[in-house]
């Protein structure tokens, strides 16, 4: 891989500077929140910067939508000020604000580097060995830089779940996980000198998918790879039984109205996992994708879209391999990998093949 001071740019767009905190949403749809902070601050307008009170400690205030009179206010605490939200640290800045449902959503802006402190330890163990962490931190940092530069939400870059990256502030950081980003900074993978959504999921089973079985981008770096270093995954293979009834209500809760009977995987990309799922029911039928069958079942339930499925009377049962998505990087690979002596820029080339690690100032 090679090494260049450069700036970074998402697939497709023009170069600009990179070095801008991340807005990452940490609250959403709440009615109220809990706001403790340790420390001097300030309160002002979200909209105008307008100080609207000054302080040097604030003591569990029980904020509700009713109280934000404005659009939002703009948390700004001093740099040794301890900021929690619903008892969870955070670094950097905060926004409180309100949207047209009348719902809290919080955002925390923060510097990249130190919002990956807050990713890895809910991504990977901060137990496994460095070149694991490593490896986590450049492709966390590059997913991240790619959603901030193609993000079209006014309000914030990434979320706090699993349909982003898993952050948890302050309150998630330990000292090997700190070190890793630390060892990384500035890092970031790039194909064809744009940075790429370098997605990474925790156990393939055997083999991932190529990018465009589930998205609709072509990214060479994103194809489908073999893998045998994820074997000790609690996870390589699992096995998932429901009542007919339970799959029907989570289809329904997801905008899915039908009296299923029978589930039939109808079509599978190169490494097993299903592409279409046809719904049998007792009035008519319904062929959704995998993936979407998969998250409205619910994706922690059915753990990945590779699977075989036996229907038996009033039930059905999944005999699945591997967890999430299957596409970049296997983190149980990574950690097999890391076993076997391999650096983590040696693990990055394996699952984003024809990526160059870069460093961004």
């Amino acid at each position: 891989m090679i090494l260049l001071p450069l700036y970074a740019y998402a697939m497709g767009d023009h170069p600009r500077p990179t070095y801008n905190p991340v807005r990452v949403l940490v609250v959403k749809n709440a009615k109220s929140i809990e706001l403790k902070i340790k420390g001097s601050y300030k309160k002002v307008d979200f909209n105008t910067g307008a100080l609207i009170k000054e302080g040097k400690s604030l003591q569990g205030a029980i904020i509700h939508a009713q109280d934000i009179s404005l659009k939002g206010i703009k948390i700004l605490p001093e740099e040794k000020t301890r900021l929690y939200i619903n008892n969870r640290q955070f670094r950097g800045i905060i926004d409180i604000l309100k949207d047209e449902e009348e719902k809290i959503f919080v955002v925390n802006h923060i510097d990249i580097e130190e919002y990956l402190y807050g990713v890895l330890y809910h991504e990977v163990s901060h137990l496994w060995p460095i070149e694991v962490l490593k490896a986590q931190a450049i492709a966390a940092r590059t997913y991240a830089m790619y959603q901030k530069l193609v993000t079209k939400n006014k309000f914030y870059d990434l979320t706090s779940d699993v349909y982003s990256q898993m952050y948890g502030g302050r309150t998630s950081e330990t000292r090997s996980t700190r070190k890793a980003v630390n060892l990384t900074q500035g890092l970031v993978l790039m194909y064809d000198g744009k940075v790429f959504p370098s997605y990474y999921h925790a156990t393939c089973g055997g083999r991932t998918s190529d990018v465009t079985t589930i998205w609709n981008i072509n990214v060479p770096a994103l194809k489908a790879r073999w893998c045998d270093y994820c074997k000790m995954s609690p996870h390589y293979s699992w096995k998932k039984e429901f009542r007919f009834d339970q799959i029907k209500d989570k289809l329904k809760a997801s905008g899915y109205d039908i009296d299923i009977v029978s589930v039939k995987v109808i079509e599978r990309d190169a490494s097993g996992r299903a592409l279409d799922v046809l719904l049998e029911g007792k009035d008519r039928d319904m062929q959704l994708s995998g993936n979407k069958f998969r998250l409205a079942i619910g994706p922690n339930e059915i753990k990945s879209t590779n699977f075989e499925v036996r229907n038996r009377g009033s039930f059905v049962t999944f005999i699945g391999k591997g967890w999430g998505h299957g596409i970049g990087m296997c983190q149980w690979g990574a950690f097999g990998m890391a076993r076997e002596g391999f650096k983590a820029h040696q693990i990055l080339e394996y699952y984003y093949p024809g990526a160059n690690l870069v460093r961004v100032e």
